[in-house]
């Protein structure tokens, strides 16, 4: 069945009137007729099930059957520091398959200025687009915080932050992942940091750790910053919600 995602209907709304743009999909893309069935979300837990009715090149829905679906009680926040916007489009799509609550992408000492200077406001937005889509095609009922860019030194300095958690390569200065007691996350919001290319400065890692974030390590092998912030979000939540530390 295919998925559309539409913020404004709620508990009461029994007819759902679609954009141009979702109508043209409807009719011209997907080639659907009137009767069929679709799927219609929120971005907040409230599920429909709707039978569409083709008027020439505009469409409505009826609300046939709705549902609410609770949030799982992890909460992943990632701070994630601005990498190449292709990179960061994809760790959007696959972070929102993994349930993530927010993003935010973060300007560190090492992060590289023209990927700064490139992520400019229609590239956020493009950002909220791409984790929209990835929502509908992997059966997501929540939409992500995509949210501006800020500096990670206002995180540790003019932020409370849930659980602060820095993943850093050099194991002398951190702490394995298999030795943390996990079970004290369990239905909490942990606060995930992801470093650029080349990692976290010293002086980050002073100040992080400073403000009470646990630094931690996942092996001997260094992954580069995309493929971290999947896996490192994976492992969390893999290991959190069974119980396996």
């Amino acid at each position: 069945m295919h998925r559309f995602y539409f913020e404004d209907i709620d508990k009461d709304s029994e007819f759902i009137e679609f954009s141009k743009n979702i109508s043209h999909q409807i009719i011209n893309v997907l080639r659907m007729k009137n009767g069929d069935s679709i799927e219609v979300f929120n971005g907040k837990g409230l599920s429909v099930i709707a039978q569409i009715d083709i008027d020439n090149k505009n469409i409505t829905a009826k609300a046939i059957s709705k549902k609410n679906v609770f949030e799982s009680e992890l909460k992943i926040d990632v701070y994630q520091s601005i990498i190449k916007n292709s990179k960061l489009e994809l760790i959007i799509e696959k972070l929102t398959e993994l349930g993530i609550s927010s993003f935010t992408p973060l300007i560190t000492e090492r992060s590289q200025k023209k990927d700064v200077i490139s992520l400019s406001e229609n590239k956020i937005n493009r950002l909220r687009k791409i984790c929209v889509e990835s929502a509908e095609q992997s059966g997501k009922f929540f939409i992500p915080e995509i949210r501006n860019r800020e500096k990670f030194v206002d995180m540790f300095n003019d932020r409370k932050l849930n659980n602060p958690i820095i993943f850093y390569e050099n194991r002398d200065e951190s702490e394995a992942l298999s030795d943390v007691n996990l079970d004290l996350y369990k239905n909490s919001t942990l606060s995930i940091f992801i470093g650029p290319v080349g990692g976290f400065s010293r002086n980050e890692i002073n100040l992080s750790r400073n403000s009470g974030a646990n630094i931690i390590n996942i092996g001997e092998t260094i992954l580069k910053s995309d493929t971290a912030a999947i896996v490192s979000c994976a492992l969390l939540r893999y290991l959190i919600e069974n119980n396996l530390s």
